[in-house]
């Protein structure tokens, strides 16, 4: 199978997931981002150069679906993707705990990036308070989903080599 349908079935997966299962369950108040969770392990996984497409692509999905001006998420989650990629050259791929505490900074500055990004194109109230107690319980709750979606990503994004 060629990693553009494995990526499409991810997709699929986290954006059923984010919008039913993720609608009632919920922890503080606050859903985990499925979908900036794998623009994050994207980053990780596929590096500076493919880690943003994939999660720019996983934005538009997600951006579908939120009250804000098409493209914020796309752009919010392809930098904060770029950004992992390019950390992550630099890290050891020992340890589960290193990519579960990236997984949950990224994530937690995804919704950051996100409502300074709307700020910016004139989406007014997302910066706030509320806006760091909702990108610490999602930093926390994707830094926890991670053992769950890394290995999906790497089956998706790594080739038969080095799984």
């Amino acid at each position: 199978m060629s990693t553009p349908v494995k990526l499409a079935a991810i997709y699929l997966i986290a954006i059923i997931f984010q919008l039913t299962v993720f609608i009632d369950v919920r922890l503080a108040g606050v859903a985990p981002e499925l979908l900036a969770l794998v623009a994050v392990i994207a980053g990780f996984f596929a590096g500076p150069e493919r880690g943003p497409m994939i999660g720019f692509v996983a934005g538009l999905i997600w951006d579908v679906y939120l009250p804000t001006p098409l493209g914020v998420a796309a752009v919010t989650f392809a930098l904060v993707a770029f950004a992992v990629g390019s950390l992550e050259e630099g890290l050891f791929h020992d340890s589960r705990f290193q990519l579960v505490a990236v997984v949950g900074l990224a994530s937690a500055s995804t919704v950051v990036g996100y409502a300074l990004i709307g700020e910016l194109v004139g989406q007014r109230g997302l910066v706030d308070v509320e806006m760091l107690r909702v990108s610490l319980v999602v930093g926390v709750v994707n830094g926890a989903l991670t053992p769950v979606a890394a290995p999906m990503m790497r089956w998706a994004l790594v080739a038969g080599e080095a799984r």
